[in-house]
Formats: structure tokens, sequence, C-alpha cells
């Protein structure tokens, strides 16, 4: 139930077997077919996943409402299938109608951006102890102008206390397709890149703010290029 922005909404359900067969139809009948004609995407470094053997927490930086729906499309299907996602709740659950979509679309799962419920480990963690991997976008929001902004170290907090690793994604071009404001694609031309990079392992006694500048780092170098050629 929704009633405000900080009121818990269950997305439990979105996770349950009906829910998923619907996502996967539309996802391939209609969401992943209609991103790969407005983006055109090139996947690289999807050999960089092969060595994952369970739950990730994959970040990426965040330009354009394309990110989500690009990077779920560019996984593996085994790695998609079990892949939750954490999506602002003072943006996508503030209606029933809106939070109820965007569970079912992206298994997505609330995180509150500020307040004093902030964050949103608690949910992440237990999506981790239950094998599921998570995605997030470390900035919060996304970027004004299409480069990196800073990372706030919920990711690596949630990286330390789950004992798994960071997996970096970089996204170049969907700023120029979809930038901050449109909510049509803008048929440039560009071309858009999904990135993946070779997961990130937490180092004994690493600090939060040291693996969430490793992880910033990483995203930034797979993330560089973001016009690129037709």
């Amino acid at each position: 139930m929704v009633t405000d922005g900080a009121q818990p909404f269950s997305t439990a359900w979105a996770r349950t077997a009906p829910a998923r067969i619907l996502r996967r139809t539309m996802h391939r009948t209609v969401l992943t077919p209609y991103m790969w004609v407005c983006a055109r995407p090139r996947v690289e470094g999807r050999e960089n996943l092969e060595s994952l053997s369970g739950p990730a927490v994959f970040v990426a930086n965040h330009a354009s409402h394309l990110d989500t729906p690009l990077i779920l499309g560019a996984l593996p299907g085994s790695i998609a299938s079990r892949l939750a996602v954490g999506a602002a709740a003072d943006y996508f659950f503030t209606s029933a109608v809106t939070g109820v979509s965007t569970a079912l679309l992206f298994n997505a799962f609330p995180v509150q951006r500020s307040g004093s419920r902030r964050g949103g480990r608690d949910g992440a963690k237990i999506l981790l102890d239950e094998g599921w991997s998570v995605l997030l976008f470390p900035e919060g929001t996304r970027s004004a102008d299409g480069t990196l902004g800073a990372f706030k170290t919920g990711a690596a907090r949630l990286c330390l206390e789950a004992g798994v690793p960071a997996v970096p994604v970089g996204l170049c071009g969907t700023y120029s397709v979809i930038p901050r404001g449109r909510r049509i694609p803008v048929q440039d031309g560009t071309r858009v890149r999904v990135r993946f990079g070779q997961p990130i392992i937490p180092a004994v006694g690493e600090t939060s703010h040291e693996l969430r500048d490793r992880m910033r780092q990483r995203v930034n170098e797979l993330a560089v290029d973001s016009t690129l050629a037709r």
C-alpha cells in the first residue's frame, strides 16, 4: 500500500513466479525490442560476468530513463531474471499505479533518497541473502548534463555488509538519446554502448569510502565517450 513517498511499498509479489513470467514476456516482446530500436546499443564485456557464482551489486552511471531497460536487456537472461532494481521511492513509488507498474516491469524495490528513512540497504540486503542480485545507481539521480556525478556510499556499504562483489556498468550515449527532462527519444544517430566491467571484490579492511571510490573510478572508465560517432 502507498500513502506517501515515505511509506513502505511491498514489492515481494513482483518476484513471484506469475509476475516473473509476465515480466519476461513483456521484456522479450515489447520493452527490449523497443529499446534496441531507439538506442541501437552495442553490448561489451559480458564475458566479465562469467566469473559470477552468486548474487552481486551492479553499479552504473545514470543519465537517462533508458539506463535500466538497456542494462536488463544487455544482461544474460540467467542474470537478468534474478536481478532487482533499486528505484527512487519519491519518484516511482508515490502512487499505487506507478509503484505497481515499476515493480512489475523492472522488478524494482523502493530506495529512499532523503529524510530519516534515507537508503534502501535493508531491503537490498534481504534480496542478496535470498540469492537476488541488485542494480543500484550510486549517484542517486539522473545526471543533469550527462557527466558522472559523485557516488554515495550506500552501494559500497551493501557490498561490504553482504560480502558480495560489485559489478561496474558504464552506459555511453544514453543521455543523448533521452536526456533528463525528455520522455521521447531523440533520433540523432547517437550510438549507445552498455559496458560491463570485471567484478570488484571488496578488500580485507577496505572502508565503504574506499570501495565507493574504486566503484566510481571503474564506472567512469567504462562510461567514457558518451557521444559516440554514428
